[in-house]
């Protein structure tokens, strides 16, 4: 039996320390999500509150006034609603604000109950900075203060007796004032969040593992494939080079979101981690294509393994938004034959073009 103090961990070179690697995919996993659920709690506070309002109004009896605070309701769930069931984040959080700043505009049309509807104005800017970020939550406050005072000039119809100039410029500079105050969180919460990714960045060059896959990264690929081409110069060696890619890439990822590039990229991983031999490096050369460098092996080899892989990518599927979905892959291959490991990347990569120029689920060859 071995002593514990002397054996030797069998892990790749580029294994990330999982307690580290856990804690960094928690902070970076579905981060689009998480917000639409944030979202999802600002329409349901917005939605009782609104519920509230419209039967006071019933309540005193203004039924008009209240049957449209109830149809803001009501398009605030609806439109949750149907982005819960598409996916569709990034409009749920724009359509939100647009309703949010119509809401206030009304309020300020109408006077709302006994002139007081403006001051919904202050809660405005935090939703805006909330769910639209910094950069289109400020063209949204600016907006909004644009066609305030376009209404206050007195188009289509306004009353400009409802309010006195000095209770618009006190709205205006304490919307202002929360429009900076939001504008301030929104933007040292984003810095944390670079700050997050920058801590990354540096632990990928710290490192050889990508997080996403628990492969090798571009980084040790690079040093590899200097050494081994090196090692296969000067002991004529066989030794290939493997480039792989989904097809449709981004046509996929366009009609489905960043979910169906993160489960192709997890699944090739599986397949590679299976198929390929211990003395075989799979590794990420960039968001989309993944390299495997073959010491000692001979194109025919090379050809075995690619046919392998494109047969057993075309089994797998995955579930995405309720619809089962397959995918297929383009594999090029390039034998060393004298050149620098640039030169050979190069080939592969070209190869790598034609089985894609060619429909794709395909393996060309040098």
């Amino acid at each position: 039996m071995i002593d514990k103090d002397l054996e030797i961990s069998k892990e790749p070179l580029w294994a990330i320390p999982v307690p580290i690697q856990e804690r960094l995919q928690a902070s970076l996993k579905d981060r689009e999500h998480t917000h639409f659920l944030l979202c999802g709690l600002y329409s349901a506070v917005a939605i009782i509150f609104l519920m509230l309002f419209g039967m006071a109004a019933l309540y005193r009896g203004d039924v008009g006034f209240g049957l449209i605070i109830f149809a803001f309701a009501l398009t605030t769930f609806a439109v949750y609603t149907i982005a819960w069931y598409t996916h569709r984040y990034s409009f749920t959080k724009h359509f939100l604000t647009l309703l949010m700043g119509t809401l206030c505009l009304y309020l300020f049309y109408t006077g709302g109950t006994a002139n007081t509807g403006p001051l919904y104005y202050f809660v405005f800017p935090l939703v805006a900075m909330f769910l639209q970020g910094s950069t289109a939550g400020v063209f949204s406050v600016v907006t909004l203060m644009v066609l305030t005072w376009v209404l206050e000039a007195g188009t289509f119809g306004f009353d400009t007796d409802r309010y006195t100039t000095t209770f618009v410029v006190r709205i205006t500079a304490i919307y202002t004032m929360m429009c900076m105050l939001a504008y301030f969180f929104e933007y040292f919460r984003v810095k944390a969040e670079r700050e997050l990714m920058v801590s990354i960045d540096d632990l990928n060059q710290l490192t050889f593992g990508d997080l996403s896959t628990s492969l090798a990264n571009r980084r040790l690929m690079e040093k590899l494939l200097v050494a081994e081409l090196g090692r296969a110069q000067r002991y004529p060696t066989d030794c290939c080079l493997m480039f792989i890619e989904a097809d449709y890439l981004k046509v996929q990822t366009a009609r489905y979101g960043s979910r169906f590039s993160l489960a192709t990229r997890e699944i090739l991983a599986q397949l590679l981690r299976k198929h390929l031999r211990s003395q075989d490096i799979p590794g990420c050369w960039d968001e989309a294509r993944f390299l495997v460098l073959l010491p000692e092996t001979a194109l025919e080899g090379a050809e075995v393994l690619a046919n392998r892989l494109l047969t057993e990518c075309a089994q797998q599927s995955f579930v995405l938004q309720g619809v089962p979905l397959k995918f297929t892959i383009s594999v090029g291959v390039a034998k060393l034959a004298g050149q620098t490991p640039d030169q050979l990347v190069a080939d592969a990569a070209k190869n790598l073009t034609l089985a894609r120029k060619d429909g794709g689920n395909r393996v060309v060859m040098a």
